[in-house]
């Protein structure tokens, strides 16, 4: 589950505003800043699941464990070719 301090702190990460959010994922834009501003607005869980893929794929983890957060994912590790071996294949 997203929350709104999940979407808040994405879009910081991401420099985002919630024009640029709202248009990645197709949504109007006045329903995600309704969202952001009520505490108790309800959302439907497909523009919820519309808003993770996008700041997914846009390079935000979302942490749901002990201490619910988002952060960056870390930058791919990629081995040149050459360089492929047994010690290299995780």
């Amino acid at each position: 589950m997203i929350s709104i301090a999940h979407l808040r702190a994405a879009r910081g990460l991401l420099g985002w505003s919630t024009a640029r959010l709202a248009a990645a994922a197709d949504l109007p834009v006045h329903s995600l800043e309704r969202y952001e501003a009520e505490d108790r607005i309800e959302i439907p869980e497909e523009d919820l699941d519309a808003m993770r893929r996008v700041l997914e794929a846009a390079g935000v983890e979302f942490l749901n464990g002990g201490q619910p957060g988002v952060r960056m994912k870390p930058p791919a590790v990629i081995v040149p070719v050459e360089e492929l071996n047994a010690s290299n294949d995780e």
